[in-house]
């Protein structure tokens, strides 16, 4: 247990010295926040208004127009959550290529230290730096909704909240991980970084709405864990926010709203509830860790 404190603490502070890392690690979430406040924001929220123009009857334009704000900043920081929960953890297990590719690893396997445990490290050590990243990501763009005229989200969603970023940063931890076992070099993993920070947006509806995606498209992205870690970070987050917004608005306009945007993931004829998701989830994280197992046995196995 000391060997993996200690590993681990070695992990955390060999990322956070680093700061080019630090800040790349985090490139994605400026972008996508970049795009939101500049263009994309603006064009969700009209297309809000514009919906209870149309179905909702007498309404408050200007009251309207506060509460879809507010409606599509809890959008995007849910978005940004998972983004970083992908990126964040692709840099630290970066560490993992690094040691390989400069023989730190080696002379670590050569010590009276189980792989196993060296292994868990890397992956410890991705995840408490994405949560306490995520964690304050979510303080500091709260306290900015807050300041904007929205409201703070209620203690018991903030913990639902906080369990779906641990969630989410485990899986892609022991996704990264898996990844990094196949990559001999860090100018690969700088590679694979670059690829991920852009597409990982669009792959979780980030970028453009799920409804704005082609049909075959948006039909392959839900058998992606990053889609389904989104989905239920928005439906956290946005729970309130949908409520005040789309008040007195017939349910059939909210369900397809949230479809759209990506709020609710339909498989086949059904939405995919929370239980099935979490499951989803679960599934490929526990998929993940025994591919882990297969790989670095047969390579111990190797380099008897």
């Amino acid at each position: 247990m000391k060997q993996f404190v200690s590993l681990t603490k070695r992990n955390c502070l060999v990322f956070l010295r680093d700061r080019a890392a630090v800040f790349f690690s985090l490139l994605a979430m400026l972008i996508v926040l970049m795009l939101m406040g500049v263009f994309l924001g603006n064009m969700n929220e009209e297309h809000v208004v514009e919906l209870l123009k149309q179905y909702g009857g007498a309404r408050d334009s200007g009251l309207d127009g506060e509460h879809a704000r507010e409606l599509i900043q809890y959008w995007t920081l849910a978005g940004i959550l998972v983004v970083n929960a992908v990126t964040v953890t692709l840099s630290v297990i970066g560490n993992r290529v690094a040691d390989a590719s400069d023989g730190t690893l080696a002379s670590m396997y050569s010590a009276p230290v189980r792989r196993g445990t060296i292994a868990l490290s890397y992956m410890a050590s991705a995840v408490l730096i994405g949560i306490v990243m995520c964690v304050l990501t979510f303080c500091i763009y709260q306290g900015y909704i807050v300041i904007s005229g929205g409201e703070l989200l209620e203690s018991r969603t903030f913990f639902k909240v906080f369990l779906l970023i641990v969630l989410n940063v485990c899986i892609f931890s022991m996704i990264m991980y898996l990844c990094a076992l196949f990559v001999k070099s860090s100018s690969a993993w700088s590679g694979i970084a670059t690829v991920v920070g852009t597409l990982v947006g669009f792959v979780g509806g980030i970028y453009l709405p799920m409804g704005s995606l082609p049909k075959g498209v948006a039909e392959v992205l839900k058998y992606i864990p990053i889609l389904h870690g989104t989905s239920l970070m928005r439906e956290a987050c946005c729970r309130d926010a949908l409520e005040k917004t789309f008040a007195n608005v017939p349910p059939q306009l909210v369900s397809e709203y949230k479809e759209y945007m990506g709020i609710k993931i339909k498989m086949g004829e059904k939405a995919a509830s929370f239980p099935f998701q979490i499951l989803f989830l679960a599934g490929c994280g526990i998929i993940t860790f025994i591919i882990i197992m297969i790989v670095q046995k047969k390579r111990t196995i190797n380099d008897r």
